[in-house]
């Protein structure tokens, strides 16, 4: 293996792609306006590249090479272009094999390259968030808004058990089976010893004596990705060789899927070349229990990197893409789609052609950077190869291939197509989403049942909806910023509180107590019929139905459905889907912390002539708290902008009237003080007057009697 400097810029193979939007010398920066990076993200700074044998590569493990922007060595990346063409045309013009709706959120493309599979995404879902990452720094021309991130996924890169690996290599005789396809274990990985805190006296220890305080023991980081949101697509192709544990991948994809999320992993090889022999009626020669194929220098190249892949802890092939894996990640509705492409021209269908054309070119192309690393590097079970052995009999293996190409198009023999395969798989709607850490206005769950929800009695009323409709497409959020029974708490607990404070310490009076507790109970409970009765009878769709609903698989995204399509099994998460507007936590926020504001306004006089600011905030403070309260159901998706407007104003109107019921207007002098009793007016007055006119002349008072009557009264007796 041969490591140096950068190549010079006359050994750089020049750059034949296809056309660009601007030329790449005139360029200051690979990202276009439309794009970003991500503040996760490394920069190009940080990265080290790694030259060997006139190639660029990301790192000393990955086996493909990379471009090199100061050279503009840009080969590999017009292979990807190339690649990309050849999926996109397998697919019939489509760029994934899931279900995604229009109204998909976000998008992560890992081990995106020069991001064409990103861009294309972005395009075709403007509304959606696309996170591209890669290990190295590709020439990113695009126009579409994708985030890109510079990152080395492979957070698990432990040692491996080298000779396992080597074993393996004397039961699997890959020349005659060239294209291993049987799923294999990950290596084994060898376990780091946990650090201790202090170093211990002794340097070393044998193993029956080895003692472990696990009080010393320093807590080692769980190794993830850690984004800081889920993804519903997340998408990985032509990723053999590019991890060690593969089963840890996929629970890491699993980890960071949303529920309903999808993976979809997409990957191909050059086909078997013994079934092509074998149909072909060639047949081969038979050396003992072997057979010696009719391309000798391809067959000992694929047999080299695959031995070669072994050694270095990263098999290639198409193993890391069997069911097994995902379905021990917790995946459901696992597909698979394979699509066989032409190699070369010998198809009879012109529409093939020219895609054989171009996956023969890609496979002319592919022959040298696939071997030169790992055969240099790593080698084959018997040596190391150098790079000009590498180069002389990749030149050796493009003749054979030609030559047979040339006998597929003249008849002889039977056509050579290459084998891509996709691979899907969905993460369950119920499945439990883990939060990651509270947001500032989430709120630590409270001492009772978390499923403890109003329950309504009636069901809605239950409109007609596309799945296709972008403003009920949201995600589902299963933690919400206010859960319900922190509503209760904040609209209703801490106002009531305040009231029965400010009435035991103030001692106002039994009446002015009694009237304006007595109205914030009506206008909480006033608030809660009206708003109820309107949810059920408008039906109107939250912005997260579709989510809710779960539509079974088939269901027309460009049709009118009801919610029988739903999958649902939850009531009340299903049938609440339709109960939007107007918005509950709003009305309910509005009412008894508006309230409380007009109740503070009044006995802080803010409408009298320069009035203090302190006193107008005080009376502020309340409402403040309930408009958050309401915008935090637009975070979670519950609601949107009209059913959170409506419903504030509907519980202000109410806190309003019932606030007017005993309390003067806040411009009155008198706003302060409630209104009188009714019963001190003319309840009991009136019936006592009623009395005092039924007893007559003969009814009176004792205060009535003049002194003299008072000298002239005599006891019964008749003495003085």
């Amino acid at each position: 293996m041969e490591e140096g400097p950068p190549p010079p810029e006359d050994l750089v193979a020049p750059h034949t792609g296809g056309p660009h939007k601007r030329l790449r010398s005139d360029s200051g920066s690979s990202i276009s306006g439309e794009s970003s990076r991500s503040f996760r993200t490394l920069t190009s700074d940080d990265l080290e590249y790694v030259h060997e044998n006139g190639r660029t590569y990301g790192n000393d493990t990955y086996y493909l090479p990379c471009v090199y922007k100061p050279n503009k060595d840009y080969v590999e990346q017009d292979r990807l272009f190339l690649l990309h063409q050849i999926c996109v045309h397998a697919l019939q013009g489509r760029l994934t094999t899931t279900r995604l709706l229009p109204s998909t959120r976000r998008i992560l493309d890992l081990g995106t390259g020069p991001g064409y599979w990103a861009a294309a995404m972005a395009r075709q879902y403007p509304h959606a968030e696309v996170v591209g990452i890669d290990m190295t720094e590709w020439d990113i021309d695009s126009d579409a808004r994708v985030t890109w991130e510079l990152d080395d996924l492979d957070v698990w890169g432990r040692e491996i058990d080298g000779d396992d690996l080597i074993a393996r290599l004397a039961h699997l005789d890959l020349t005659t089976f060239p294209n291993y396809r049987k799923p294999i274990e990950s290596p084994k990985k060898t376990k780091a010893p946990a650090e201790p805190a202090q170093s211990s006296g002794q340097a070393q220890a044998s193993d029956d004596s080895l003692s472990i305080d696990l009080s010393t023991l320093m807590p080692q980081p769980e190794p993830g990705w850690h984004f800081s949101d889920s993804f519903e697509l997340i998408h990985m192709r032509n990723m053999t060789g590019a991890f060690t544990h593969w089963e840890e991948v996929y629970a890491e994809i699993y980890k960071n899927l949303s529920p309903g999320g999808w993976i979809e992993v997409a990957d191909w090889d050059l086909g078997n070349l013994q079934d092509i022999v074998g149909r072909s009626g060639e047949g081969g020669i038979l050396d003992g229990d072997s057979v010696k194929l009719p391309m000798p220098t391809l067959s000992k190249l694929y047999a080299g990197i695959m031995e070669a892949s072994f050694k270095s802890g990263r098999p290639l092939g198409r193993y890391y893409m069997n069911p097994s894996y995902l379905e021990e990640a917790g995946f459901k509705d696992i597909q698979t789609t394979n699509v066989n492409v032409p190699v070369g021209q010998w198809v009879e269908d012109e529409a093939q052609r020219p895609i054989g054309k171009m996956m023969y070119v890609l496979g002319m192309e592919l022959l040298e950077p696939l071997c030169l690393r790992l055969l240099t590097q790593w080698g084959s079970k018997d040596r190391v190869w150098t790079a000009e052995e590498v180069r002389a009999d990749c030149e050796t293996a493009r003749k054979e291939i030609a030559d047979w190409l040339k006998r597929s198009e003249r008849g002889e023999v039977e056509g050579w197509c290459a084998s891509f395969k996709w691979i899907i798989g969905q993460k369950s709607w119920h499945a439990e989403k883990v939060l990651a850490a509270c947001v500032v206005v989430t709120c630590p769950p409270l001492p009772i049942p978390s499923r403890a929800q109003i329950q309504f009695l009636a069901e809605p009323f239950h409109r007609m909806f596309f799945l296709d409709n972008l403003s009920i497409g949201y995600p589902h959020a299963q933690v919400e910023r206010v859960p319900v029974p922190w509503l209760f708490v904040y609209a209703g607990a801490v106002p009531l509180a305040m009231l029965v404070t400010w009435a035991l310490l103030v001692r106002p009076g039994s009446h002015k107590a009694h009237v304006t507790i007595l109205g914030w109970f009506i206008s909480m409970l006033l608030t809660m019929f009206i708003t109820d009765v309107i949810k059920n009878a408008v039906g109107r769709p939250r912005p997260d139905l579709v989510a809710r609903c779960k539509p079974a698989p088939g269901t027309p995204a460009h049709q009118l459905v009801t919610y029988e399509v739903c999958t649902e099994t939850d009531h009340h998460i299903l049938h609440d889907g339709w109960r939007s507007f107007p918005s509950g936590h709003s009305s309910f926020s509005f009412s008894g912390l508006g309230y409380l504001a007009l109740f503070i306004a009044g006995q802080c006089h803010v409408y009298r002539p320069r009035a203090g600011l302190a006193r107008v905030l005080l009376a502020l403070a309340p409402l403040l708290g309930a408009a958050l309260i309401a915008i935090s159901r637009c975070e979670d998706y519950r609601h949107d902008v009209y059913d959170v407007s409506v419903g504030s104003v509907l519980g202000m109107a109410v806190a309003h009237y019932t606030y007017r019921r005993y309390y003067p207007p806040l411009r009155n002098r008198q706003c302060a003080t409630p209104y009188p009793s009714p019963a001190d007016e003319k309840g009991w007055a009136k019936v006592k007057g009623d009395e005092e006119a039924l007893r007559g002349v003969a009814d009176f008072e004792l205060d009535e009697f003049s002194e003299d009557e008072e000298r002239e009264s005599r006891p019964l007796n008749g003495r003085r």
